[in-house]
């Protein structure tokens, strides 16, 4: 990880480009999720606690802290879109999504929670790029997504221009 932190500017331009942030743990001036918190109210909701086994009754690894009227996720293992919808807790509400550590239980719902919380419908309307915070090695697994899903968002940005 370099120890060269971006000025404001130059890390909102990156954000608005790449459509997925990755930071390390210091926060940016202007960042919604790095505001002063609203209110003095923390809920801890487990998504998840299983392994990677697909049970549809133990998703995998994923927790919902809602503090100072953020909704932060720790970890998102499959199954935490499906646990957000069914809380009512809008997926592009979702910011920022730290993640603890590498497993695939614990970041196999990161592509899901990144492409459908950019659906303009009720239960996602990201509207600013998703930010994740994580180990080193984050960014590099962001970038990788990026690549997979291209074609995809390409497919999309197409779409919803003629919409």
């Amino acid at each position: 990880m370099n120890n060269i932190k971006p000025t404001a500017e130059s890390a909102r331009r990156r954000i608005l480009q790449t459509g997925l942030c990755i930071m390390a743990a210091w926060s940016l001036p202007g960042a919604a999720w790095a505001e002063e918190a609203v209110d003095n109210t923390i809920t801890v909701t487990l998504l998840g606690t299983g392994s990677p086994s697909p049970n549809p009754d133990r998703f995998s690894s994923a927790t919902l802290v809602q503090a100072g009227g953020l909704n932060m996720l720790f970890d998102a293992g499959r199954g935490a879109t499906i646990r957000l919808r069914q809380l009512g807790i809008r997926l592009g509400s979702i910011s920022p999504t730290f993640i603890t550590h590498f497993h695939s239980d614990h970041t196999v719902g990161l592509p899901d929670l990144w492409m459908t919380g950019y659906i303009q419908t009720s239960y996602a309307k990201r509207s600013e790029p998703m930010v994740v915070i994580g180990p080193s090695g984050t960014k590099h697994m962001a970038d990788t997504m990026r690549s997979a899903f291209v074609q995809d968002r390409t497919i999309r940005q197409a779409d919803e221009k003629g919409a």
